[in-house]
């Protein structure tokens, strides 16, 4: 059986967490609240929803992949950039979804726990769309790369932004539905015109938060790979060969050098 804890960032922001590798967000305004992905899937997330919040609220998916989508179908409606449509039909399936369960987490699930791909439409969330809650604003940024349709979401009352897998420790540009990285800097360098907006910079994996440095890390190693004078770590995601742009400390991950983002890329897909 599937257990849920929360914990709270701020008034505002509550974390939630089931056990897996990942997270989501719920965000409470006066009038209404936001919840941020749905992770794998797994257990009664609406159910624990609804004891931390009375309010009325809207469910958003920052990207289409198996471990941020997959609990949709608990929810009627259900907010996402329709670009990542046909990540959503590949990831979400329930056989897909036990094996990313057995292979990422360490989590003892029942058949029964997963809940069914959803089969309804999505409703589009698109680039600078503005939600709100009433007191707090929910602010919608397109920042392709790790998948076409990636959204990052701002509550600039909080000055709070989530980046998700946007821009993190480890963004993956290795995947067969990610972008060159050529294209993934335009997306940063897009995402930086709204750097002085926030303070606090929230993610759904490992430490589920960053510094704002990482950003300028990630624009940065963009320009290196752009450059072909990155560190060029042999790496693998999902059987292939990739290059991790920095070197790290296998053992946590960190980098060598004190900073904090890198990437995962494909170095067939740079441009």
């Amino acid at each position: 059986m599937v257990q849920f804890e929360s914990e709270k960032i701020s008034p505002a922001i509550t974390r939630i967490k089931d056990g897996s590798d990942v997270c989501e967000y719920l965000i409470e305004g006066s009038e209404r609240a936001a919840l941020i992905d749905t992770g794998y899937g797994i257990g009664d997330l609406k159910g624990f929803v609804e004891t931390l919040t009375e309010k009325p609220y809207d469910v958003f998916i920052t990207h289409g992949h198996v471990d941020h989508a997959a609990g949709a179908s608990q929810f009627p409606e259900v907010r996402m950039n329709l670009a990542d449509m046909d990540v959503e039909k590949e990831h979400c399936t329930v056989e897909f979804r036990k094996e990313m369960v057995k292979s990422h987490t360490k989590l003892n699930v029942e058949d029964a726990d997963f809940v069914p791909q959803r089969t309804e439409s999505f409703t589009d969330l698109q680039d600078g769309e503005v939600f709100d809650l009433g007191g707090l604003t929910l602010r919608w940024i397109h920042v392709p790369g790790h998948t076409k349709g990636m959204m990052v979401a701002l509550v600039e009352e909080e000055r709070t932004v989530f980046f998700g897998d946007a821009c993190g420790v480890g963004v993956l540009l290795a995947l067969p539905e990610s972008g060159t990285v050529e294209g993934y800097l335009k997306s940063l360098k897009k995402l930086k015109g709204f750097e002085d907006k926030y303070d606090t910079v929230l993610r759904q994996h490992g430490t589920y938060c960053s510094t704002k440095r990482v950003l300028d890390d990630n624009i940065e190693n963009c320009e290196l790979i752009l450059a072909g004078t990155d560190d060029k770590v042999p790496a693998e995601v999902m059987g292939k060969a990739c290059y991790r742009a920095r070197k790290f400390d296998p053992a946590t991950g960190a980098r060598l050098d004190g900073h904090e983002g890198n990437i995962l890329y494909d170095p067939e897909r740079i441009r």
